[in-house]
């Protein structure tokens, strides 16, 4: 049993190493790959060729079976270094020089392996009958010293991807960690061969280490895809850029990508091995094509604009855990030897960019409106005090003078509120916590509102916001009620806003539209105070809209805002408070 079980084991071991070696070649076409199989297919030799010493009974046939596998051991440390060079991108090692060298160390010690002039190799073949019938020679000190210098090699190859496993992150280091296992595996059982643990003390059990690797390898191919792009990718691109970076294989197959890549799609160490398509669509669909995916991971990714230049999208949008951020995607290339290997996507964060291109437009738009309202709305008044003093500088009628102080207020209050607004238009960057109802009490108090009745049925809410531009809503809101005939102004709360309703005669639906643009007045005023409002209620990125109060009058509501938890109150000193009426 021992015997059919050591045979099984090296015909095994054949077969893996050739089916992973054909795998290999499906995966790539690169010389890493070209190197990986050629090692894999050294491995199936040596089993295959020891499977045929078991198999002959005479000693002489056995002996050279195994020095055929023996020899290929010999070469192995090359293939090892020539993998590790090639994988870690270090062709430029490959000098003519090192070539020669390379070319010439296995061929000292395999021709005077197989010539064994005088046994200076080996003195002997020892035939063993226990625990079944096989050959092993009997090794001099000088072989034993040659091989070992050939190994430099292998511990060299070994030092390559050792680095590559500590000082690389996710794939990359799975890619190392699974040919440093697979060589582990071979060092190992080699180690018992000659000991007592084994069953056949001498029979050559590191050949299934050769077995083991095959299966560590095609794991890692399944795991990682080893021969994909990411080495390169990395040593390339990854430490130089700040930007996220997320790298696929000629089949857009997540392979790699970089710490700031993982912040913008949290799950990617769970999707490599996945398509985009699998996982994102919208990072590679086309405009025709839906423009939003779940795709069962946990950032969503809205896709904005393509580009004609690579079958990635252009410009996406990234929602994770509430939060957005807008990114520009360059898909870059990567080739390795001429060959196509896949394509790194590096993406910049331009959302602040987005932000400031939305403020400088709405910064355009204020001038431009700014502009309108100064050579119209400003140029009646100048119109009308120029009249006025004109008649009393000719009439010497004093009354013309009230005229001409009118028309100057006029002016004087167009200028307040287009300052007024060029600023509350602002963003918000130190917003504070503060009690809704004590700011609504502040603009009662400083708003003039005749003998207008006040309701505040306002709770103890907090909101987080600029307190001094809060209160000129209420102030714009309070003044546009009375001065259009509101007799009782009303504040209340909403589940995610408050509203300010009236009984006056409200706004004809159809001018709803516009009445929080520049400019517009139903009764000769400025035609501001509602474009501040609205100006404001942008900056805190709430939700500003009018309908019909429940006594006929305007109503105007404000929603998505910012309400904290009470502990987060911080009292404002000052606030006046006045009771509801």
């Amino acid at each position: 049993m021992l015997y059919i079980g050591h045979l099984a084991g090296l015909v095994v071991t054949a077969l893996i190493s050739i089916v992973v070696a054909w795998w290999v070649r499906r995966q790539t076409h690169d010389r890493a790959g070209t190197v990986m199989i050629a090692l894999l297919s050294a491995h199936a030799l040596q089993a295959a060729f020891a499977t045929f010493q078991m198999l002959s009974s005479n000693p002489a046939t056995q002996a050279f079976w195994f020095q055929l596998w023996f020899f290929i051991g010999i070469v192995n440390p090359v293939i090892w270094l020539l993998l590790a060079v090639y994988y870690t991108g270090r062709e430029y090692w490959l000098t003519k020089p090192v070539w020669a060298l390379l070319l010439a160390s296995p061929a000292v010690p395999g021709i005077l392996w197989f010539i064994n002039p005088g046994g200076f190799m080996v003195s002997e073949f020892v035939v063993l009958t226990e625990p079944f019938h096989y050959v092993r020679p009997e090794f001099t000190a000088a072989s034993v010293w040659l091989v070992g210098l050939i190994n430099i090699y292998t511990v060299f190859g070994f030092g390559l991807f050792l680095q590559m496993f500590l000082f690389t992150e996710r794939s990359t280091r799975w890619q190392a960690a699974a040919v440093l296992a697979g060589m582990l595996s071979i060092f190992v059982s080699t180690m018992f061969t000659n000991t007592g643990f084994v069953p056949a003390p001498g029979f050559p059990y590191g050949l299934y280490g050769g077995g083991f690797y095959g299966v560590i390898i095609a794991m890692g191919l399944f795991r990682t895809r080893m021969f994909a792009v990411s080495p390169l990718a990395r040593d390339a691109i990854f430490e130089s850029l700040e930007d996220a970076i997320l790298v696929v294989d000629a089949n857009r197959t997540i392979v790699d990508f970089n710490d700031r890549a993982d912040t913008l799609f949290p799950d990617l160490d769970d999707h490599v091995g996945y398509t985009l398509e699998d996982i994102y669509p919208a990072l590679v669909k086309s405009a025709d094509e839906p423009t939003a995916d779940g795709g069962g991971a946990e950032a969503i990714v809205e896709r904005i604009e393509g580009t004609l230049e690579s079958p990635f999208s252009g410009t996406v949008r990234v929602s994770v855990e509430g939060e957005t951020r807008t990114l520009r995607i360059s898909a870059s290339a990567i080739a390795s030897g001429g060959e196509p290997r896949g394509y790194a996507l590096i993406m910049r964060d331009i959302s602040e960019l987005e932000e400031y291109a939305t403020e400088l437009e709405r910064k355009t738009d204020q001038l431009e409106q700014f502009a309108s309202v100064l050579s119209h709305d400003l140029r009646n008044p100048v119109s009308v005090a120029l009249g006025y003093a004109q008649q009393a500088q000719a009439t010497d009628d004093v009354d013309h003078v009230a005229d001409v102080l009118i028309a100057l207020e006029r002016i004087e209050d167009t200028i307040d509120n287009l300052l007024m607004l060029s600023r509350e238009g602002e963003s918000i960057d130190d917003p504070e916590v503060v009690a809704l109802r004590d700011v609504v009490a502040d603009a009662w108090t400083t708003s003039d509102t005749g003998t207008a009745a006040f309701e505040n049925k306002l709770g103890d809410d907090l909101v987080r916001t600029d307190p001094s531009r809060l209160q000129t809503v209420f102030e714009n809101l309070f003044r546009n009620a009375v001065e259009h005939g509101g007799e009782t102004v009303q504040v209340g709360p909403l589940e995610r806003g408050f509203y300010v309703a009236d009984d006056g005669p409200g706004i004809p639906e159809a001018e709803r539209g516009c009445v929080f643009e520049y400019g517009y007045s139903g009764d000769g005023g400025t035609g501001l105070g509602l474009a501040i409002v609205s100006s404001i209620a942008d900056a805190h990125g709430w939700s500003l809209s009018l309908t019909d109060s429940e006594a006929g009058g305007a109503r105007f509501t404000i929603s998505e805002v910012d309400f904290v938890p009470p502990d987060e109150h911080v009292p404002r000193e000052g606030s006046a408070t006045v009771s509801n009426g």
